[in-house]
């Protein structure tokens, strides 16, 4: 078993951009910019900036890996289509369950199938503009540091590239619903959203220090 490493998640250019997002998020929080339920309901929305950053990370593997195997150009491809299907059905049945819950704090939220009308009510929450800007920068930041730079498309896997984002997003949203109905049944305690942050950020520093070590991305030989 390896020993703990601190230097690994002190900041480095691998890592930046996961510290800035945090320090502006709570910057944000603290002066009063944002409340903690919009730090809550912007990680929920983060699932479908992650969706948009894996189809572009299968748009590169599929366009520049030279050893995968290609049936023909339009196949592959075709595999991005499918993915957007299917994780965009993935994120309705993630919303519903997000508004849901949000009801609890929020009786502006309509019943919880009003996905449309509810995300445009959402987005008026204090800040969330500037939340949801942070973490889509974050996002593509860390796709083109630490997958585009370091060639990973030459060496990645369809089928795992695939799930990837599931197992990611759940680890990160267990820990969004547990600081979430504290946030709710606690009138929106800040320091509890200090908490929810300072988790997710130690979550993202694990996946990009360990590269190869972790469930979300092992070495693997690649396959379609």
């Amino acid at each position: 078993m390896k020993s703990f490493n601190l230097k690994k998640y002190l900041p480095t250019k691998q890592n930046s951009f996961v510290w800035f997002n945090a320090i502006f998020l709570l910057y944000l929080l603290i002066i009063g910019k944002v409340d903690p339920i919009t730090i809550v309901t912007a990680y929920f929305l983060e699932t479908a900036i992650i969706g948009i950053v894996y189809v572009f990370k299968i748009y590169s593997i599929i366009s520049f890996n030279n050893k995968l195997e290609k049936n023909s150009n339009y196949s592959n491809y075709s595999l991005i289509l499918f993915f957007i299907f299917h994780f965009s059905f993935f994120i309705a049945i993630q919303l519903i369950f997000v508004f849901a819950f949000l009801t609890i704090s929020d009786n502006n939220i309509k019943e919880a199938f009003n996905i449309l009308e509810n995300i445009q009510y959402v987005l008026t929450y204090k800040g969330i503009t500037f939340v949801l800007i942070s973490i889509t920068v974050y996002n593509f930041a860390d796709y083109v540091l630490n997958f585009i730079i370091p060639k990973k498309y030459e060496t990645s896997s369809l089928n795992k590239t695939f799930t990837e984002p599931y197992v990611r997003i759940f680890v990160q949203q267990f820990t969004v619903i547990i600081s979430g109905f504290f946030i709710v049944f606690s009138s929106g305690i800040i320091v509890v959203a200090i908490i929810l942050i300072a988790f997710r950020t130690l979550i993202e520093l694990y996946f990009v220090a360990n590269p190869t070590n972790n469930i979300l991305d092992g070495n693997e030989k690649p396959v379609i």
